[in-house]
């Protein structure tokens, strides 16, 4: 009695056209599979269905064995990967709670105005005989300067009462700030500026938390963050 070839099947043609048209990748040898009892009889089936006179060698035997062992390792290790990425997420999420209520150095020279004051920040790179800062409202116009006199090196702090250069009060908002020193000789010193602000909720989402910092609308990153103020 004849039988059919392996290419004959129709359950092994549905089979092997969903594996042709999956990516290439290592996990692609899932594609069409889905499960061991699937591969199983998969196999079964090719057996049944081979042709006597050019049976299945052992060679590709083994190669079948050795790919899908290798495409079920890789989906074991995204399974993984995905359960070490949801800790980390609930982590994240942990850490940036526990800043609420706390002041926190960002990245950027922003000012944000509130009440009447604000802070910010910046590292010096070596000390300076002197630091001046120089506030700019959001169209770049300066509204007002501070001398700080001479600073060690290292990370510095300062307030800004709110007032522009006549001592007139100004609303509100978000401001920025540059930092110019220079040393004992008058050569510049690298500042770095950083913002202050105080966190007041934490968002959780997809992309991982964000915070809201008091008297700024738009969030930041938990990355943002370079240390308690």
């Amino acid at each position: 009695m004849s039988t059919s070839p392996v290419s004959a099947n129709a359950f092994l043609a549905s089979l092997q056209g969903s594996t042709g048209s999956s990516s290439s990748s290592g996990a692609s040898g899932l594609a069409g599979i889905g499960s061991v009892d699937t591969f199983y009889k998969l196999l079964v089936t090719q057996l049944t269905n081979q042709d006597p006179l050019n049976p299945l060698s052992n060679q590709d035997l083994s190669a079948q064995m050795a790919q899908f062992s290798i495409a079920s390792g890789v989906q074991q290790m995204q399974s993984s990967m995905s359960s070490m990425l949801q800790q980390l997420a609930q982590t994240q999420g942990l850490q940036a709670a526990s800043l609420v209520g706390k002041n926190v150095a960002l990245t950027g020279n922003q000012l944000t105005l509130n009440n009447g004051a604000a802070s910010g920040g910046f590292t010096l790179a070596a000390p300076a005989q002197d630091v001046q800062v120089l506030v700019q409202d959001s169209s770049g116009q300066a509204v007002a300067g501070m001398d700080l006199g001479p600073m060690n090196s290292g990370t510095q702090t300062f307030s800004w009462n709110g007032q522009d250069v006549q001592g007139q009060a100004l609303p509100p908002g978000n401001y920025q700030f540059s930092v110019q020193a220079v040393d004992s000789s008058g050569q510049p010193v690298a500042a770095i500026p950083f913002s202050i602000g105080q966190v007041s909720a934490v968002n959780l989402g997809s992309g991982g938390p964000t915070l809201q910092i008091q008297g700024n609308p738009a969030s930041v990153p938990l990355s943002a963050v370079q240390a308690l103020i």
